[in-house]
C-alpha cells in the first residue's frame, strides 16, 4: 500500500497513526505533546536524589547519576555465535512484586487523551478506518515505534515538524507508517514481522521470524515522497522476537549505537555494534527463558547501560546492567499466573511501562521496577499488544539540538470493531500521601510516591492563611519520597500548637503544571529550647559557649516561661545539662512553677538528661507554665537543652477535599488486579453528595457495602478485603464494584485469585 489520498482522508489516517490530526505540520505543543526540559540546576538535584536512592540500596539508582559510568561496551571483544557465550549473572536479591497502597492521592498518572481532538477521534478501531478510509488498515496490529522531529526558528513558519508512527501488521506482513503531511504508506517486503525499533538517526529495525533476520531500513526522501528503503540485514538468528536500540549515552552520535536482539527459540540476546553499512555481533548473552520484549533504559533521555527483558513465558520482567562483558540482573518484577507481559517502553526519565496482554493492564514502574501506578481492565483496554513512548530530535535556533521524550503514550490493542489504539498523556500524581509525626512531634514528615519526575516542595500555612514556612521545590526522580518540616517558621522559631494547612506540590517537567495535595493538621505543643541561644521562652539566663558546647546559665536559676497551654492537656518536660570545664561543683534540680519535679543531681562535663517528666497539671492551670533549673551549690545553674511537649493531644492530619477538586466523576480500576486478599478502589467526586460503593458477585448478589453516606468533593480510595466480606471469605472468581453519586453510576470488574 502506497496511497495518496484527499487532504481530508489523509489527515484522518495520518492523524490516527501519529496521535494528532491536520495536514499542516504543527508544533508538538499544538498537538497536545510536550517534550521534557530539564535545566542544569534540576539535573544536579536529580543526580543528588538518585545518589540518595543508591545510598539506600536501590540497585539501579547509581546508574542514573550523570557522570557515573553505566558500563561501556566500546572495545569489547566481538563474539560470533558458537564462541563461549557471555553469561547472565544471577541477582543477589529481587524487588517485591507489589506494595500495598495507603494514604490519599492527587493528580493523574495516565490521562485519557483522544487520538485526534480536531477530528473527535477518541479511539482508533476497525469500524472507524473502514467507514472513513474505505479499508480495514490493519489485520493484526502489533509492535509500534515513532520518529519525531521539530525545528523551532526565529521567523516564519517558526516551527517545522515531522511525526511518524510505525505499526507492525503481523498478519499482512508489513509495517504501516504515516506522518502529518497527508500521507500513509506501508513497507511490505517482510516475512512474519515480530518487532520494531527506531533510533535517533531515523533508522528503522524490523525483526522477521519468517527470514530469521533483522531488516534495517531508512526513511528516504521528504514530504509525501518519503518512504522506507532497505539498508542491510542482520542474519544468524532463529526467531528474532524483540529489539531494543541503545544510543550508548550519546543520542546525537550514531557511530556508537547498539542493537539488542532477543532470540526466543535460543533463549539468548545478541548485542550488535551498528555501522552505516552493517552490524557487528559483539556479545551473545544466554540464560533467558523465551525472551519476548526488550527496552533500553534511560536517564534524561539518553540510554544508560540498563536493559529490560521480559521472559519466562511473559511473566518475568528483569532489569540488567550491561558492563560490556556480562548482563548483571539487578531487580525483577513478576506478574500473576494469568499475566502475559507483551510489550515494554521507557520514557525520558527512565520510567518503565509494561503492557499485560491478558489482563489488559498498563503498569508504570520506576527504573528499579518499583510499582508506581496502573490502569486497565477489559473495560479500558482490549488485550494490550504494544506500547510506545515517542522521542524526537528537537532543534531550537540559538540553543541547540536535543533528544527528548514526549509526555505521550501510544497503546495498540486487539483490532476489533470498537478497539485498536489508544492515546495517553503522561501526567504526574502524588500517591499514597501520609503525614506522620515522630514520637515527640518534633517534626512532621510527608511520605508519598511520585509517579514521574517532578520538582517537589511544601508550604505550611497558619490557621489565618499566613505562610509560616516554605520548603523550596527540588527535582526528584520517581518513586517513594519524603519531605520533613522541623516545625519552625522561616525565621527559625518553633511554631505554637494549633491548626495548620500543608500544601505539598509537584511540578510536571513536561508541561510545568502543578499538582497540589492539601491537608489540615492539628499540631500539639512542642518547644525545643537550645541553650546558648536567644530563645523567646527564655526569661532568665545568659548564653555561654565553650568548645562544641553551649548553654544558658545563671548564678541561681535558669527559667523558661510558656504561655497558651491547655489546662486539660498533658505535658512532659526534659532537660539536658553539661557544665563548663571550670572545676566548680554543680548540683541542680528541675521545677515546674514552685513544685520540684526532679531530684537534685550532679552535673559534669558530659551531657546528662532528666528524661521526660510529666508536668503536674496544677502548675499550668492558668495556661502559663514556668520551668526552672535551680542551682544547689556554688556553681551556677546550666542547661544545654530543654524540651516541652504535649502528650494529651496527638498529632492529627486529614486531607482537605477542597485542596484539589476533581473536575469530573471517575471510578478507577482497582489495584492490584488480580488481587489476593485485598485491593484498593479509587474514585473522584467533583461535588459533595451521597455516595455508595458496593461489591457484587457474578450472580449479582451484594457481598459488601464499602461506602454509604455523604462525602465532600475530592479523591477517595477504599480498601476491599475479601477475607472479611463474608464469613469464611470469598471464593476465587470475578466480582463487580459499583459507585453511585447523584446521577453518576459506574461499574468495573475485578478478579480474586487465591
Amino acid at each position: 500500500m502506497n496511497h495518496r489520498m484527499t487532504a481530508a482522508t489523509a489527515a484522518l489516517a495520518a492523524g490516527v497513526l501519529c496521535g494528532a490530526a491536520g495536514v499542516t505540520p504543527k508544533a508538538p505543543e499544538a498537538l497536545g505533546a510536550h517534550w521534557a526540559r530539564v535545566g542544569p540546576g534540576a539535573q544536579r538535584e536529580l543526580a543528588l536524589d538518585a545518589a540518595r536512592a543508591a545510598a539506600r540500596g536501590n540497585p539501579v539508582a547509581r546508574l542514573m547519576v550523570p557522570g557515573v559510568a553505566a558500563g561501556s561496551v566500546a572495545g569489547a571483544p566481538a563474539a560470533s555465535y558458537g564462541a563461549a557465550p557471555a553469561a547472565v549473572q544471577q541477582p543477589a536479591a529481587v524487588q517485591p512484586v507489589q506494595g500495598e497502597p495507603a494514604g490519599f492521592t492527587v493528580g493523574t498518572t495516565f490521562i485519557e487523551t483522544p487520538i485526534s481532538s480536531d477530528l473527535g477521534i477518541d479511539r482508533l478501531s476497525r469500524d472507524w478506518t473502514q467507514s472513513k478510509l474505505g479499508r480495514a488498515l490493519f489485520s493484526t496490529p502489533g509492535p509500534t515505534a515513532s520518529y519525531y522531529t521539530a525545528h523551532y526558528t526565529q521567523s516564519a513558519p517558526y516551527v517545522t515538524a515531522t511525526y511518524i508512527q510505525f505499526v507492525v501488521d503481523r498478519s499482512w506482513n508489513r509495517v504501516v507508517y504515516g506522518n502529518m503531511n497527508g500521507w500513509i504508506k506501508s513497507y511490505s517486503d517482510l516475512v512474519a514481522p515480530t518487532s520494531i525499533a527506531v533510533d535517533p538517526s531515523g533508522r528503522v529495525f524490523v525483526g522477521e521470524a519468517g527470514r530469521a533476520q533483522v531488516s534495517v531500513l531508512a526513511l528516504g526522501g521528504s514530504g509525501a515522497d518519503a518512504q522506507l528503503r532497505p539498508l542491510y540485514t542482520i542474519g544468524g538468528l532463529v526467531s528474532p522476537s524483540a529489539l531494543a536500540v541503545s544510543d550508548h549515552g550519546t543520542p546525537l552520535d550514531p557511530s556508537d549505537d547498539l542493537l539488542y536482539v532477543a532470540d526466543a527459540s535460543r533463549g539468548t540476546i545478541n548485542r550488535y555494534a551498528l555501522g552505516p553499512g552493517g552490524a557487528t555481533l559483539t556479545a551473545t548473552f544466554t540464560g533467558f527463558d523465551s525472551p519476548v520484549a526488550l527496552a533500553a533504559g534511560r536517564w534524561n533521555g539518553a540510554n544508560n547501560g540498563l536493559l529490560y527483558v521480559v521472559d519466562a513465558v511473559g511473566k518475568r520482567l528483569q532489569v540488567l546492567e550491561d558492563d560490556g562483558t556480562v548482563l548483571t540482573p539487578l531487580a525483577q518484577y513478576r506478574g500473576s499466573y494469568v499475566s502475559y507481559y507483551s510489550a515494554l517502553a521507557v520514557d525520558h526519565f527512565g520510567n518503565v511501562y509494561v503492557a499485560d496482554n491478558t489482563t489488559s493492564t498498563l503498569v508504570k514502574l520506576t527504573a528499579a521496577l518499583e510499582p508506581l501506578d496502573a490502569e486497565g481492565g477489559q473495560d479500558v483496554y482490549a488485550s494490550l499488544a504494544a506500547v510506545s513512548v515517542p522521542f524526537g530530535l528537537i532543534t531550537v535556533d540559538g540553543e541547540g539540538t536535543y533528544w527528548a521524550g514526549f509526555d505521550q503514550l501510544f497503546a495498540v490493542e486487539r483490532w476489533t470493531s470498537s478497539s485498536g489504539a489508544r492515546r495517553r498523556t503522561l501526567g504526574l500524581a502524588l500517591k499514597d500521601i501520609q503525614f506522620t509525626a515522630g514520637e515527640n512531634a518534633s517534626a512532621i514528615t510527608a511520605s508519598f510516591t511520585m509517579t514521574d519526575f517532578g520538582s517537589t516542595g511544601m508550604r505550611i500555612l497558619a490557621g489565618d492563611g499566613t505562610v509560616v514556612r516554605t520548603i523550596p521545590p527540588a527535582a526528584m526522580i520517581s518513586g517513594a519520597k519524603s519531605l520533613s518540616w522541623d516545625r519552625r517558621d522561616d525565621a527559625g522559631r518553633l511554631v505554637p500548637p494549633g491548626s495548620y494547612t500543608c500544601e505539598l506540590s509537584a511540578t510536571n517537567a513536561y508541561t510545568q503544571e502543578k499538582v497540589t495535595a492539601t491537608a489540615n493538621w492539628a499540631l500539639p505543643l512542642y518547644y525545643e529550647e537550645l541553650g546558648g541561644t536567644d530563645d523567646p521562652q527564655l526569661s532568665r539566663g545568659t548564653p555561654a559557649h565553650w568548645g562544641v558546647f553551649s548553654a544558658s546559665t545563671d548564678p541561681a536559676c535558669v527559667q523558661y516561661s510558656f504561655t497558651g497551654l491547655n489546662p486539660v492537656s498533658t505535658y512532659q518536660v526534659s532537660a539536658e545539662f553539661v557544665a563548663p570545664p571550670d572545676g566548680a561543683p554543680r548540683t541542680q534540680d528541675l521545677s515546674a512553677g514552685t513544685m520540684r519535679i526532679s531530684q537534685p543531681a550532679a552535673v559534669g562535663t558530659t551531657v546528662t538528661s532528666t528524661g521526660f517528666i510529666t508536668v503536674p497539671q496544677s502548675t499550668y492551670a492558668s495556661g502559663t507554665l514556668t520551668i526552672s533549673v535551680n542551682a544547689h551549690d556554688a556553681g551556677s545553674a546550666v542547661v544545654s537543652r530543654l524540651v516541652l511537649k504535649e502528650t494529651g493531644t496527638p498529632f492529627a492530619s486529614s486531607p482537605d477535599p477542597n485542596g484539589e477538586r476533581p473536575s469530573a466523576y471517575a471510578l478507577a480500576q482497582n489495584f492490584p488486579n488480580p488481587f489476593n486478599p485485598s485491593t484498593v478502589i479509587r474514585y473522584d467526586l467533583p461535588q459533595a453528595g451521597r455516595v455508595s460503593l458496593t461489591v457484587f458477585d457474578i450472580a449479582g448478589r451484594e457481598v459488601a457495602t464499602l461506602v454509604n453516606g455523604a462525602q465532600e468533593a475530592g479523591s477517595y480510595q477504599v480498601r476491599f478485603d475479601a477475607t472479611t466480606a463474608r464469613a469464611g471469605g470469598l471464593a476465587s472468581g470475578v466480582y463487580f464494584y459499583t459507585v453511585r453519586a447523584g446521577r453518576f453510576a459506574q461499574t468495573k470488574k475485578m478478579l480474586l485469585i487465591k
